[in-house]
Formats: C-alpha cells, structure tokens, sequence
C-alpha cells in the first residue's frame, strides 16, 4: 500500500504551509493501528492540503489517489472524515480561482472509486 509515494518529489510540492515535506508522513500515518494516531494524521492532511478560501493546492492533487487507495482500510469515522475532505476539496476544484494544473485529471481519475 502506498506504492509510489517516495516517488513523488515532495520538496518540490506545495501545500497551504510551503513546501509539502510532511505529507508522506501524514499519509503513512493514516495506516497506524492506533486510532489517535490515524485521527491527527486526519487533521494534519486537512490542515495542510485543503487551502481555506477555496485554493486547490498541488498537495492536494498528489495525495489524492493515496487517500483514495487507504480508504478501504480506514475505520469508518477515519473514511468519513478523509471523504469529507476530498469532498470539499472535490468542490473547490469546480469552483476556486486558483485550482492545480493536475487537479482535474487527478479527479477523473479518483471519482469512480469514490463512493459519493
């Protein structure tokens, strides 16, 4: 699981603090099997990817088809709260100003495996 995500260069990333360093950390967190550990790695995701104010940041679009592939093994209030935040930034993607040139294939390619 998480096939590729030291593939990605994540220096050269960015999300709403800078440059995107912490997200693969975050990402593997979501798969801890302390619950608490998995519910800030949550928190920290939003914090960090999802851009108040209605901005898709490139983070965004490079963590995406990760949440999706960590969903199925996420408790249920884990895989509500990541929805919700794929959701919101789903939302934004259609409506922000400022969305990443990638979003949108990122999108096309995420949304059948979404169960919206």
């Amino acid at each position: 699981m998480l096939e590729g995500l030291d593939d990605v260069a994540w220096h050269s990333v960015d999300h709403a603090h800078g440059p995107a360093l912490d997200t693969p950390g975050h990402l593997r967190a979501l798969l801890s099997r302390d619950p608490e550990v998995v519910a800030q790695a949550v928190r920290d995701l939003d914090r960090t990817v999802c851009e108040e104010g209605g901005f898709v940041c490139p983070a965004a679009t490079a963590v995406l088809p990760f949440l999706v592939e960590v969903l199925p093994v996420l408790t249920e209030a884990h895989r509500t709260s990541v929805l919700d935040m794929v959701r919101r930034l789903a939302d934004d993607g259609e409506n922000a100003e400022q969305v990443d040139a990638g979003w949108h294939e990122a999108w096309r390619k995420a949304k059948p495996r979404l169960a919206f």
